[in-house]
């Protein structure tokens, strides 16, 4: 019978442990995981109280890839003047980091950024703005 040295055991432990730990800690990678917390979106533009044209373009910044709902990705749900973000008839889906809204009256606007599971369930995050057309 041949003798295993010990070091190479604990090296062989060492190296299991750190492929265990890293498979786990993976999975917040996508923002599946990582739960609300670690979940992040802002408006980058048009900055709060902002004066803008008809039809302008919001851009959003998330630590997450944002997709179609198929692809299993989060996406956005941008809702505007208190439109409820959990009604499909009030918001406008985002797949992207940019948006295109038209439309709007000329006037002052409040516009929500609601961070979506693809499932479209509310993954934690949002953001809120108001401008001025």
């Amino acid at each position: 019978m041949r003798r295993v040295d010990k070091r190479m055991l604990w090296l062989a432990g060492v190296v299991s442990v750190t492929f265990v730990a890293a498979a786990c800690g993976g999975a917040s990678a996508g923002g599946s995981a990582g739960g609300a917390d670690s979940l992040s979106l802002n408006f980058s533009s048009p900055a709060d109280e902002a004066n803008v044209s008809d039809p302008f373009t919001v851009t959003l910044e998330a630590n997450v890839p944002l997709d179609d709902p198929s692809t299993g990705e989060h996406h956005v749900h941008l809702c505007i003047d208190g439109a409820d973000c959990d009604v499909e008839s009030e918001y406008a889906l985002v797949y992207g980091d940019t948006f295109e809204v038209s439309g709007l009256s000329s006037g002052e606007h409040t516009i929500e950024a609601s961070l979506r599971n693809a499932d479209h369930t509310d993954a934690g995050p949002s953001d809120e703005i108001t401008i001025v057309v």
